[in-house]
C-alpha cells in the first residue's frame, strides 16, 4: 500500500447540509480542524505514543469491494468486521485479510452518509441478528436483517426491515442522529433502543421497543437527557453535549458510555440517564496521556476499562473511566503503517483491537490490552 501524502480536511465530513447551519456544529468544526492540524491543540510536548506494532493493516482507498472511501462507523458480527464509509457502503469484512464477504448500501445518501452502527437482536425476532444503522443525514434510523439482507454487491442500495425517525425536535424525531446502542432483557429480546444526536439537538433518545397488535416492533420515545453546552454549563439535572457521537452499553454495570465528542470527554450514566461521571475536559485538550481531543468512539473490554479513538490525536488511548488514569498510548499522527489519521472508531473481537483508521481509507489491527467485554452476535 502506497503512502498517502495529502492531508484530508475536517470540513468535508462535517460542512453544513441542507438545513441552516446551527452553532453546535460550527463549533465542533472549526475545533476539529484546528486541532487536526496541529493549530488548536494546547501540547505541552511531543505526542507521548509511538507507532502501533501492527498485527494487521486491511484495506486501501478506493470503490471497489474490499476497499475504503474515509470510513466512518464500525462494528463486529460473528467474528467479522462491518464496516461503513462515506460511499454509504456497508461492507462485511474478514477481520485477518480485509476480503470482501458482503454487504448492501444504504437506499440514500446525496445529503451525506452514516455514521453510526450498532449490532443487536432483531427488535422483531431475538434469534435473528440486526444491523442498526444510524443514517445521520436523512434524520432516522434503519434497522438491517444480517441474516438476509446482506448481497455480493456492496454498492447495490437495500431498504431496510425497518426505518423510523423525521426531521425536527420533537420527542422520536432527529437533528442528525450519531450512534445506537440496543439493551437486551434477559430473555435476548431487544427491548429499549438508545439514539445521540448533534446538530442543536445535542441528545440522547431513549425508546422503549414494543410491540404492536400487528405484530411489529415499534419504539415509543420515553425520555431525552442532554441539551447542546460546552462543558462547565450544566448543572446537577442538566448534562449537556457537543456532538454526542457514540454510544456503548455496560451491561455489567448497567451504564450507558456517551462520547461527548466536542466537549472532549467521555460520560458515564444509568440506564435512565441520570449523570455518574465525566472522564476528559476541554480545559485540558492536549496530547498527554489522560487528555482526550475529539473522543469519537470506544471499545468496552471485559475488565470494564475501554479503548477510546481519539480523532484529534490520531491515536487510540486505554482508560479507566472510573479513575481517569490513562493505560496506554496506541499510534502517533501520520501516514505509515503503525501510524494513524483522524481515527473514527475501535472496535475489539478477542485479543485483537481493531481501529478505523479514517484519514488514511484503512483498518489497523493491534493486540488488544485486555478481551472484548461480552461477545457479539
Amino acid at each position: 500500500m502506497s503512502n498517502r501524502t495529502g492531508r484530508r480536511g475536517v470540513s468535508d465530513t462535517m460542512r453544513p447540509l441542507t438545513r441552516a447551519p446551527i452553532p453546535a456544529r460550527v463549533l465542533c468544526a472549526i475545533g476539529a480542524t484546528l486541532v487536526t492540524l496541529g493549530l488548536g491543540a494546547c501540547t505541552e510536548s511531543e505526542a507521548p505514543s509511538g507507532a502501533i506494532d501492527v498485527r494487521a493493516v486491511l484495506g486501501e482507498v478506493g470503490r471497489s469491494p474490499g476497499q475504503l472511501v474515509f470510513p466512518r462507523a464500525m462494528t463486529s458480527h460473528e467474528g467479522q468486521l462491518l464496516v461503513v464509509d462515506k460511499t454509504a457502503r456497508i461492507q462485511r469484512l474478514d477481520p485477518d485479510t480485509g476480503a470482501f464477504i458482503e454487504g448492501l448500501r444504504t437506499p440514500e445518501l446525496e445529503l451525506g452518509k452514516p455514521t453510526g452502527l450498532c449490532v443487536a437482536a432483531h427488535p422483531s425476532d431475538p434469534g435473528r441478528s440486526a444491523l442498526y444503522v444510524a443514517d445521520t443525514h436523512y434524520h432516522r434510523v434503519l434497522v438491517y436483517d444480517l441474516d438476509a439482507d446482506l448481497s455480493s454487491d456492496p454498492s447495490r442500495p437495500i431498504t431496510p426491515d425497518i426505518m423510523f425517525g423525521a426531521y425536527g425536535t420533537d420527542p422520536g424525531q432527529f437533528v442528525y442522529p450519531t450512534d445506537i446502542a440496543v439493551l437486551h432483557d434477559s430473555a435476548g429480546r431487544a427491548s429499549r433502543l438508545f439514539v445521540s444526536e448533534y446538530g442543536g439537538n445535542d441528545r440522547v433518545t431513549i425508546f422503549d421497543i414494543r410491540t404492536a397488535p400487528d405484530g411489529a416492533p415499534t419504539f415509543e420515545p420515553v425520555s431525552t437527557f442532554g441539551v447542546f453546552g460546552i462543558a462547565g454549563e450544566e448543572t446537577d439535572t442538566r448534562p449537556v453535549f457537543n456532538r454526542p457521537q457514540s454510544l456503548v452499553i455496560d451491561h455489567d454495570n448497567q451504564e450507558l458510555l456517551v462520547c461527548d465528542a466536542c466537549n472532549h470527554r467521555v460520560g458515564r450514566f444509568t440506564l435512565d440517564g441520570d449523570l455518574i461521571a465525566w472522564t476528559g475536559s476541554p480545559a485540558h485538550i492536549s496530547d498527554a496521556p489522560g487528555d482526550l481531543s475529539f473522543p469519537y468512539a470506544l471499545a468496552l473490554l471485559e475488565d470494564r476499562t475501554v479503548l477510546i479513538s481519539e480523532f484529534g490525536n490520531s491515536r487510540v488511548q486505554h482508560m479507566n473511566l472510573r479513575t481517569g488514569q490513562s493505560l496506554g498510548l496506541y499510534g502517533q499522527p501520520g501516514r505509515s503503517p503503525g501510524q494513524l489519521a483522524t481515527p473514527w472508531a475501535v472496535e475489539v473481537m478477542g485479543t485483537t483491537a481493531y481501529v478505523l483508521d479514517s484519514g488514511n481509507d484503512r483498518i489497523q489491527a493491534f493486540r488488544a490490552p485486555a478481551r472484548a467485554a461480552g461477545g457479539d452476535r
